[in-house]
This record gives structure tokens, sequence and C-alpha cells, in this order.
């Protein structure tokens, strides 16, 4: 018990914030249960959820929220039914690709995107036009401190192949070709017949699982 309690001081800061579950720069609607495998083979078992905004795991300790500042020690992370592995200092979701032994891990990540300045009635102007807001999703300060802009979540997630021991990362459609060797003409008809985007985590996966059956 105090050697889990001495790594559970090195690994997490508190961040001494009331949990915001409902924010939308989290990747989970709420704060779900889940554990960190440590490398020496212990658990930590509390309420997980991961900021897509700062890059950060977090955790409830009570009322407060956790930040996991140190992966060395961690092996992975469940939460709910998802799995994530730590590589290098991010943290990225392992998703299954059907049968195959290769991997697609995901880091999540949203950018702001500027949707304009903030007018009255919760609307955002753009020129001439306005457009009206939820004064609640747009509570977590991603307005730009000392002004009026305001700003919408973009999707901007890291991709690789985890396969034999080997992470090889992909951004795009021609990133990801390349590690696909003598499969691209089949992978790339199969990306066109279906219209898959690469900047849709959802097609990304699909694109994914068909390569990994080839």
């Amino acid at each position: 018990m105090r050697m889990k309690k001495i790594v559970l001081f090195t690994l997490f800061l508190c961040l001494g914030l009331t949990s915001l579950a409902q924010s939308p720069i989290y990747l989970f609607p709420e704060f779900t249960d889940g554990s960190v495998a440590l490398k020496n083979r212990s658990f930590v078992n509390t309420k997980f959820n991961y900021d897509t905004f700062h890059d950060k795991l977090l955790y409830m300790d009570g009322d407060q929220t956790m930040e996991m500042t140190d992966y060395s020690q961690v092996f992975s992370v469940y939460i709910g039914e998802r799995t994530f592995v730590p590589q290098g200092k991010s943290l990225y979701e392992v998703v299954e690709l059907g049968d195959s032994p290769a991997k697609l891990l995901i880091k999540w990540h949203q950018k702001k995107n500027a949707l304009g300045k903030k007018g009255a009635y919760d609307q955002v102007l753009h020129g001439s036009s306005a457009q009206s807001i939820d004064p609640e999703y747009y509570s977590i300060s991603l307005k730009e401190r000392g002004g009026q802009q305001v700003f919408d979540l973009v999707v901007e997630n890291s991709y690789g192949i985890l396969s034999e021991g080997q992470f090889k990362k992909f951004s795009d459609r021609r990133s990801f070709l390349k590690l696909f060797p003598g499969k691209q003409e089949q992978i790339g008809a199969y990306i066109d017949e279906n219209h898959l985007l690469f900047n849709k985590p959802d097609d990304v996966i699909a694109i994914a699982r068909f390569a990994a059956q080839l």
C-alpha cells in the first residue's frame, strides 16, 4: 500500500478543480470508471477522462480533478471498454483491426477554430451576419483572453499503426499508403469508393481495418 501511494504521488498532480465532465474538450461525456496498469504490476482504480484540448489524462479523487504528469511507469490505461497506451510522452487509444495483430493507435486532440467575435444575445458575429451559440458549450474559456473572439473545436488527431513492435505514424492519405507497399491501389480504391476522409476518426478506423485485412 505504501508503494502504491508513492507511485501515485509521482504520477499525478492535483489541479484543485472540480469536475467539468460535460465539457466538449473531454473525450468521454463524463468521468468513467477505469484503471491504470503500472509496470510494477499494480493497478490504480478510479474515474478517468481525457482532456483532448490540453492532451492530459485526468482522474477524480473525491471532488478534485487530478492530472497524470508522467507515463514512464504506466503499462496501459483502461477507461470503460477502451484501452490506451503511452508512446513516449503521449497517450494513444488502441483500436483493434479485426483479426489482424496490428493495432491502430489514436492520439485524440482538438484545436481552436476561430468562429468570429462575440456579440449580444449569445451570438457570434461574422462580418455583417450573426450565428447563435450555446453559452454553456463555450463556457470552457476558449474565448481569447482580453478579447471577444470565440472559438469552436476541430479534431486534429495523430495516428499510427503498431505492428510487430514497431510504431509507424501517419497523418494523411499519402503517408498512410506508404505503410502498405503493394496494396496501395486497393486501399486507394476503397477510400475513393466510400468517400472516406482522413480528418474524420471513424473514416480513419475504417480505412485502417480494411488495409489490415489485405
